[in-house]
C-alpha cells in the first residue's frame, strides 16, 4: 500500500471520528429552537405588570407551594411521575399530537407546526421576560434535593422557576391547536393541565410557578388574536388540518 492510500484513508477515518464526535456532542447538548414570535416586545403581554410577585418562603401563601412540593416527591413512582419524566421540553408536539388525533411534526404538518411554533417563541419570550425580573429559585435548588430529572439538574439549575416556561409553552400550544380543531379543546386543555402539573411532580417549578404560567399563556393568546399574521397562519394551519384529515380518512 503507498502513501497516498494511507493518507486518504486516514483522512477518510478522521473525518468519521470527527462527524460521530459531533453527533454526540449535539445529542448530549440539545436546545429547543425558537421560531419567529408573531409578536414583537411592544405587542406582547407583559407579565412583570399584571402578575403577582411569588410568594417568599416566609409569606403564609408560600404553604401551598411546599404542600405541592411534598404532594409531588410522593407521585414520582405513580404512572403521573412516569408520563412527567418523559414530558421533557424537546417532547412537546409529541406531548399534544395523540389527543390532538395527528401527528404533529415539521415535516408532516408544516403550516400547524409554523402556527404553534411562533405561539410558542411568543410564550417563551413573554415567560423569560418575567422569570429573569423575579429570579426565583426552582424548587430542588431551594431545598437541596434531588429532581424526578437528574440528568437536566446541572442546566435546569441555571434557569429560574417563576413562572414555568414549560408551562405557559404548553398551555399556549394546547390552546393553538384548539383553534384549529375545537372539537379536541376540552383533551388538549386536561393535557396541557398535566403538562404543567409534572413540572410540579419533577420538583423543577412550584404550583405558584404552573398557575402563572396559565395567565400568562391566555395573556398571549389574547395578543395573538388581534395579530393579522398570526390569523393568516390560524388559516393555512386549518386548511393543512382538514386536508391531512380527509387523507386520514380514505385509507
Amino acid at each position: 500500500m503507498n502513501n497516498n492510500i494511507k493518507i486518504q484513508r486516514m483522512r477518510s477515518w478522521m473525518v468519521s471520528a470527527v462527524l460521530i464526535l459531533c453527533s454526540v456532542i449535539a445529542s448530549a447538548q440539545a436546545v429547543i429552537v425558537y421560531p419567529e414570535p408573531f409578536l414583537t416586545d411592544e405587542t406582547r403581554p407583559d407579565g412583570v405588570l399584571f402578575l403577582p410577585a411569588p410568594p417568599e418562603v416566609t409569606d403564609p401563601a408560600f404553604c401551598n407551594d411546599f404542600y405541592y412540593y411534598q404532594w409531588g416527591k410522593l407521585q414520582r413512582d405513580t404512572p403521573l411521575g412516569q408520563q412527567a419524566k418523559k414530558d421533557g421540553p424537546m417532547e412537546l408536539f409529541e406531548a399534544f399530537s395523540d389527543v390532538f388525533g395527528m401527528t404533529i411534526h415539521p415535516g408532516l404538518t408544516p403550516e400547524i407546526d409554523n402556527l404553534a411554533g411562533g405561539a410558542g417563541s411568543d410564550a417563551h419570550r413573554a415567560n423569560k421576560r418575567v422569570k429573569n425580573y423575579y429570579q426565583r429559585k426552582r424548587p430542588f435548588v431551594q431545598f437541596a434535593e434531588p429532581s424526578l430529572v437528574p440528568e437536566t439538574e446541572e442546566e435546569e439549575a441555571k434557569d429560574y422557576s417563576y413562572p414555568s416556561g414549560h408551562a405557559t409553552r404548553g398551555y399556549v400550544y394546547a390552546m393553538t391547536l384548539a383553534l384549529i380543531e375545537p372539537d379536541s379543546a376540552n383533551v388538549l386543555m386536561k393535557r396541557a393541565y398535566e403538562y404543567a402539573l409534572g413540572r410540579v411532580v419533577a420538583g423543577y417549578h412550584y404550583k405558584s410557578d404552573i398557575d402563572a404560567s396559565a395567565i400568562l399563556a391566555a395573556s398571549v393568546m389574547g395578543a395573538l388574536a388581534g395579530n393579522d399574521a398570526f390569523r393568516r397562519q390560524l388559516e393555512k394551519a386549518k386548511a393543512e388540518y382538514a386536508r391531512l384529515k380527509k387523507e386520514q380518512k380514505k385509507k
